[in-house]
């Protein structure tokens, strides 16, 4: 871990048009971020020290900003920054250190009340090891993962549409509090204000069903990446699939549960509230979507991840 944090601190970022080490970036404090929470972001993530989707992360981070903030760069710019930035750190990653990358777009105040559309907004493109995670990631393909519904909503699409990433995420972080009051380690599953199973903090959600697969609509829920490239690939592993406004109900007469995330990819739950899921854990079709996953990122994931956490102790023989 000691090695870790100091190669964090060594990774160069990018900065309002300039590369610099994290510790030199700064961000005044009367920006609207700090106080409001006003910025939109998108994370990637490589493997193998290979960008994955990356095209498809900046093309849901310029619908976000197509809200209200002019980042002041193309597309194409953002993607080449974000390149630039895993070039210049390369030298500096272990072979097992793939990162995540990180592009967050600030809206900067217009004046002292933040009235109006904010004009030159602060772009930070920063990229971060996972290989910290692969511990608990390791274990959770192993075991799965203990999901928990928790009692603080997803925010309604009345407020903000859910398919904007955006960083107000307070509710997501009280949902996580819950989750973890009732066990250390479960993982939060909020509801939408209909009483609709929506997303975790950072995850959707996927449920199997008499080997159909089933994830909640896109109404209130972040239309994530990898969400749908798993949607893609049960279709050509010809599993059936279908979008639907689902209910904790239905969760509970699940067959399998999974989640997915940039980092791991696909998660295996094993335990729903108080119900025990069906072994083998992960279940059949989750499998295949894993391997699935696997072929289509270059990389056994799993076998990955296996890998890294030895890595360092291999080392240090």
């Amino acid at each position: 871990m000691e090695r870790v944090i100091k190669m964090e601190e060594e990774l160069i970022c990018y900065f309002n048009g300039n590369y610099m080490k994290p510790d030199e970036v700064k961000i005044p404090l009367r920006e609207i971020f700090l106080q409001r929470g006003a910025a939109v972001f998108d994370v990637a993530r490589t493997y193998n020290h290979v960008p994955f989707f990356w095209e498809k992360n900046i093309a849901r981070l310029y619908r976000s900003l197509s809200y209200y903030i002019d980042p002041g760069l193309t597309p194409e710019e953002m993607l080449s920054i974000s390149y630039e930035v895993l070039e210049r750190n390369k030298k500096k990653l272990d072979p097992g250190d793939d990162v995540t990358m990180v592009q967050l777009v600030i809206a900067a105040p217009t004046g002292p009340y933040f009235i109006g559309r904010p004009t030159h907004p602060t772009v930070l493109v920063m990229c971060f090891p996972l290989s910290p995670r692969y511990e608990g990631h390791a274990k959770n393909y192993r075991e799965g993962i203990h999901l928990v519904v928790a009692n603080t909503r997803q925010i309604p699409p009345q407020c903000i549409d859910p398919r904007v990433k955006h960083t107000s995420r307070w509710c997501n972080q009280l949902a996580d509090f819950e989750a973890k009051v009732v066990d250390p380690e479960a993982w939060a599953l909020m509801l939408d204000v209909n009483g609709l199973v929506a997303e975790g903090p950072g995850f959707n959600c996927f449920m199997v069903k008499d080997g159909k697969l089933f994830t909640s609509k896109l109404g209130t829920i972040l239309e994530g990446i990898t969400r749908g490239t798993v949607l893609r690939l049960a279709k050509e592993l010809g599993i059936e699939s279908a979008e639907k406004d689902l209910y904790v109900y239905d969760f509970y007469n699940a067959d399998e549960i999974f989640v997915t995330g940039c980092s791991y990819a696909i998660c295996p739950v094993a335990k729903f509230n108080v119900k025990v899921l069906p072994k083998p854990i992960p279940g059949s079709i989750t499998q295949q979507l894993l391997s699935a996953f696997s072929k289509l990122a270059g990389v056994d994931i799993v076998e990955r991840v296996q890998h890294v956490i030895s890595y360092p102790k291999a080392e240090a023989k």
